[in-house]
């Protein structure tokens, strides 16, 4: 693959080379030397006879010259320039080759480090791999002989905690005993205490219950009498003030009376009232004089004398209804 890929710049130096070596000889062909005679001239003029020159003094020897290479055609040129150009190209392409065959020498040598660095990284993680395999079976031996110490170091101290504890089970059981006894006596002590503070207690709850009676007894008694005389106190004061207002209509009724009877007349008259002393209905006779004359001026001299003021301090329910006797004597004298 390479050797054929070596023709093509082969073919461009023999070219190049073919190129420079017709270029050198198209520029450097023979030319003759002048000789050393001189040469004559002749001039023709058309406007007038020809003259017979003058013989000219001999020319002075010249100097023999290198002659110049003689300036290449068109065709030269031009095939130069081709020439020229297709080694260009050729040498371009050369070029263009080896960049290539470079680029892909440069990629299979980039594979191939690849391809290297994949094998090394797949044996050293192989080898990575057995040394880790290798330390974890190491680690997993350690691991269980650990185990099996820790094992046989938690069976020793089960063994001991368990002797311990029968120790402390069999001291705790002789305490037990000793503090069940003792704690029996102290009951026992305890309870006789409480058996001679209970009856103690009760005695005096006894005593107080019996001292609380009598007080309540004695209260009661003597709130019952202040009651009783509160009563009595505020039934006195009750009939005073009926009294009182009894006589006030009596003075009105008298105030009323315009008539004379004989004295020996007289008849209860009921009359109901409103709480501001004014009669509600018809005053009635309860209770006769007799005498239906005497009657009906008693209870016309009522309601004229109507309404009464009620009684301060007096409940409504005390003059709701008012019973008074009246008599022609002091009717008459009113």
């Amino acid at each position: 693959m390479k050797q054929k890929r070596r023709w093509p710049l082969i073919l461009a130096i023999t070219l190049n080379g073919a190129i420079l070596i017709a270029l050198f000889w198209s520029f450097h062909v023979y030319v003759p030397t002048a000789s050393n005679a001189p040469v004559q001239a002749e001039l023709i003029s058309g406007s007038g006879p020809k003259a017979t020159p003058a013989p000219a003094p001999a020319p002075a020897p010249k100097a023999i010259q290198k002659p110049s290479p003689p300036r290449p055609s068109a065709a030269q040129q031009a095939a130069a320039a081709e020439a020229k150009a297709t080694a260009r190209k050729a040498e371009e392409k050369a070029h263009q080759e080896a960049a290539a065959r470079a680029a892909e020498e440069k990629a299979a040598a980039a594979q191939a480090a690849k391809e290297k660095a994949a094998a090394l990284a797949r044996a050293e993680a192989k080898q990575s791999a057995m040394a880790a395999k290798q330390q974890a079976a190491a680690e997993q031996a350690k691991a269980e002989h650990a185990k099996a110490e820790h094992a046989a170091q938690q069976k020793a101290a089960r063994q001991a905690a368990a002797e311990k504890a029968a120790e402390a089970k069999a001291a705790a059981a002789k305490a037990a005993e000793v503090k069940a006894a003792a704690e029996t006596a102290r009951a026992a002590a305890l309870k006789k205490q409480m058996a001679e503070q209970t009856a103690k207690a009760e005695e005096a709850a006894r005593a107080k219950a019996l001292q609380r009676q009598l007080s309540e007894a004695k209260a009661k008694a003597q709130a019952e009498a202040n009651l009783a005389a509160a009563r009595a106190q505020q039934a006195a004061e009750n009939q005073r003030l009926i009294g009182l207002f009894a006589q006030k209509i009596r003075t009105q009724v008298y105030n009323a009376w315009n008539t004379n009877f004989s004295a020996a007349l007289s008849c209860t008259v009921q009359m109901e009232l409103n709480p501001q002393g004014q009669i509600i209905g018809q005053p009635r006779i309860i209770r006769s004089s007799g005498n239906p004359r005497f009657d009906q001026a008693v209870i016309a001299a009522v309601q004229a004398a109507a309404p009464f003021a009620p009684p301060i301090g007096l409940s409504y329910d005390l003059y709701k209804e008012v019973n008074l006797k009246f008599n022609a004597e002091e009717l008459n004298h009113g």
